[in-house]
């Protein structure tokens, strides 16, 4: 017999190493699962974050398509349309959402309850909003086409802003953890 394990049919196993390989697979697979899911987790925040991305972008096409009901008169209405656009992008209920229409009609969605908040007269006013995004600041109304401290001028502007909320499937315990989705803008329509 040769010492270096191989006989004349070929490879020969050494007595006691029948078990190696059923040991070596045991040691390996949960971090083989982790990466798995860790993956397949990474897939999906992609997805819904794209399409929460997606839906805030959708209702603030359709702001600017309606810049016509940026009035005490319809803004409610339009605050309405535009969070119901973002909170069902995917499916029923699938996101939360808050639209503010000029400082005025606010609507928010959250687990399908919504609430409608603000002051109506307001979307009759120009405005020089400042901040970042999902945190604006309004200030005060102003002179619609007045230079504004930032470089722009006043008008007519909507928030829209989106979050979902993302469940991992390890739950906080994998590379991809429990986290919320957030997307915002502010469009100015006038």
């Amino acid at each position: 017999m040769n010492r270096s394990g191989l006989s004349r049919g070929g490879w020969r196993w050494w007595p006691g190493r029948a078990g190696t390989a059923a040991v070596e697979m045991a040691l390996i697979t949960p971090m083989l699962l982790i990466l798995l899911t860790s993956i397949i987790d990474f897939s999906r925040v992609y997805y819904q974050e794209i399409t929460l991305s997606a839906g805030v972008a959708a209702a603030s096409q359709y702001a600017l398509i309606n810049a016509a009901n940026v009035n005490s008169t319809n803004a409610a209405a339009l605050a309405t349309s535009l969070s119901a656009i973002v909170a069902n992008s995917n499916a029923n209920n699938w996101a939360s959402a808050t639209v503010t229409v000029n400082d005025g009609a606010t609507n928010a969605i959250n687990n399908g309850t919504t609430t409608t908040s603000g002051t109506a007269a307001n979307a009759n006013s120009c405005w020089c909003p400042t901040g970042a995004t999902g945190s604006w600041s309004w200030g005060s109304a102003t002179t619609c086409g007045s230079a504004c401290a930032g470089g722009t001028l006043a008008g007519k502007f909507v928030t829209v802003a989106g979050t979902r909320s993302f469940v991992a499937i390890f739950g906080n315990y994998g590379l991809i953890t429990n986290t919320t989705l957030h997307q915002s803008t502010i469009v100015q329509v006038q």
